[in-house]
């Protein structure tokens, strides 16, 4: 048994280590060691699952994920850079859709959830969003701030989380290329 546990936190330990530093620190919203053992903890790991509701735009299963680059998109109806994102990720999402990307919007704030539906019209989503009713996808992924996006892998592996709006399209990119890279 202790042999076992030392072979599974031995292979932790190197796959957070294949992962480690392969995005630039200034692409995400940590400012604290701690924060970033927050998201790191998940890194490199299968993603969690998601437990969404009442989709606009979707849903999004499991299958419908599978072989595909995710970017979720955790966001709030009351978060004022959320909202101002969003324009952005429409156009990335149509721009990204034929290369196998799929943006889901995450509505995971327990404050606002009842005007998720009039937020996501009155801001054309134009890509599958739904609500984290139960509160359990957001925590899921150590969500910290709105908003906090995430990357899984066409693998299903968690690569990066909380980046920076303005470093979404860097890391579909760098994600593309080493899909392209391993052709």
């Amino acid at each position: 048994m202790r042999r076992t546990l030392a072979i599974l936190a031995a292979f932790a330990l190197l796959t957070s280590l294949v992962f480690a530093g392969e995005f630039p620190d200034d692409w995400t919203w940590h400012r604290t060691d701690e924060q970033r053992a927050r998201h790191a903890e998940l890194i490199g790991k299968p993603m969690p699952a998601l437990e969404l509701s009442h989709w606009i735009n979707g849903p999004v299963t499991a299958d419908d994920m599978k072989g595909k680059i995710v970017v979720l998109d955790f966001w709030a109806t009351w978060c004022g850079p959320c909202l101002a994102a969003i324009p952005h990720n429409n156009e990335l999402a149509a721009k990204y859709k034929d290369k196998g990307v799929v943006f889901v919007g995450v509505c995971g704030s327990t404050r606002g959830q009842e005007k998720f539906e009039d937020t996501a019209k009155a801001h054309n989503i134009q890509y599958a969003t739904a609500r984290d009713e139960n509160n359990t996808s957001a925590p899921a992924f150590r969500v910290m701030w709105w908003p906090t996006y995430a990357f899984i892998d066409r693998k299903g592996i968690v690569r990066i989380i909380g980046v920076k709006t303005s470093h979404v399209e860097d890391v579909i990119e760098k994600l593309l290329a080493e899909d392209a890279a391993q052709q």
